[in-house]
């Protein structure tokens, strides 16, 4: 263990690590979690909610932490700060030197590896790309960052270090957030909207042997689907479905997502027909991609400000799927429809193929 991570505190050492579905969860009620799911189908950016809770749960929970490290370090050792990022290397090096296979006071955690690796200026990609993971670069490298320091016009050096972390560690939280929100929204969203609609969830082992009208999430049949409708109809068989978050910065999803699909055709049908694609948000540099997808054959559904779970359904509705739901179109009284009809977000969680465990607070 590093003296970095014996300083930083114990309640807050978990934050360090990787966001996950299951870390988001954990921080939640389950009322928060069922609140968020029905704000977020009737049009509530999750990105609102999600950026909120890290800032409240995560984030300065990780920040505070750094500076308690630092402020704890110092009593001691007044150059803990300056010392810090050349201590932090020698720890890497150490772990990194160290036989993988023997038990070693020099091995060190994950959590423990990334602390070390903020006090540094890495990251774990600058390990591989900036020192080739060869941990002979390190103590060099440790030296460059102090040197870089040190040369800063401005703010004292011991200030400057403790901030070089913080930035550190706020990249990683951000980036590592944004991942955890696809990866745990995108199904928790298509499995709650679809279920919204009146449509059965089967597990993929048992929903080629279905009749219809039925869904399943994380498809394959020659290229992947984020969910598959058996429609219980002549015509189509089957809907397929993709969802994703985009922005200005990444319109090429719709365009990764209608080239998916858009491989597959019959005679006299359009690529895309029987696709739905579901986006957060359209920005101006999609326009084109979403026009030529609508052209394919796609029905394209924006979520941002938009009550899309009834414009969905209505979409079932008009292909000709039976047994549906009818959602109201007023945003209001579909979430208080909603509120009453939608599974606990227990029963979600269970149904949902994301490997997600119920917090145990919860119980």
């Amino acid at each position: 263990m590093s003296i970095f991570f014996d300083l930083f505190p114990e309640d807050r050492r978990h934050l360090i690590g990787t966001l996950s579905g299951n870390s988001i969860i954990n921080e939640m009620s389950s009322d928060e979690l069922h609140d968020m799911i029905i704000e977020c189908l009737t049009g509530r950016n999750p990105r609102i909610h999600t950026e909120s809770w890290a800032q409240a749960k995560v984030f300065h929970g990780v920040f505070t932490g750094i500076q308690k490290m630092f402020c704890e370090g110092k009593k001691n050792n007044p150059q803990f700060i300056l010392d810090a990022p050349k201590v932090a290397s020698k720890y890497l090096y150490n772990h990194r030197t160290s036989a993988k296979k023997k038990p070693s006071s020099d091995r060190l955690t994950k959590i423990d590896i990334t602390l070390c690796q903020w006090l540094c200026n890495l990251t774990g990609k600058g390990w591989d790309n900036i020192l080739q993971a060869n941990p002979e670069n390190l103590e060099d490298w440790a030296n460059s960052v102090l040197t870089s320091i040190q040369g800063v016009p401005y703010g004292c050096i011991e200030q400057n270090i403790v901030n070089m972390v913080i930035y550190n560690a706020s990249l990683a939280k951000k980036g590592g957030l944004k991942s955890a929100m696809g990866n745990l929204f995108e199904p928790l969203l298509l499995y709650s909207g679809l279920s919204a609609c009146g449509l059965k969830y089967e597990p993929i082992d048992s929903f080629n042997t279905m009749d219809g009208p039925c869904f399943t999430l994380n498809i394959n049949e020659g290229r992947q689907a984020d969910a598959q409708i058996k429609t219980g109809l002549t015509y189509p068989p089957k809907i397929n479905i993709d969802i994703g978050f985009i922005g200005k910065g990444n319109p090429e999803i719709i365009a990764d997502k209608t080239q998916r699909f858009s491989t597959i055709s019959s005679a006299g049908q359009k690529p895309l027909d029987h696709t739905i694609i579901i986006v957060s948000a359209i920005p101006i540099e999609a326009q084109l991609v979403v026009r030529q997808a609508r052209l394919l054959g796609a029905e394209v559904i924006t979520m941002s400000g938009n009550n899309w779970v009834n414009e969905l359904c209505q979409h079932l509705h008009q292909i000709g799927l039976s047994g549906l739901s009818k959602i109201p179109e007023e945003i209001y009284e579909a979430r208080e429809m909603l509120k009453i009809h939608l599974e606990s977000s227990k029963d979600i969680i269970q149904s949902v193929p994301k490997n997600l465990n119920i917090p145990t607070h919860w119980i």
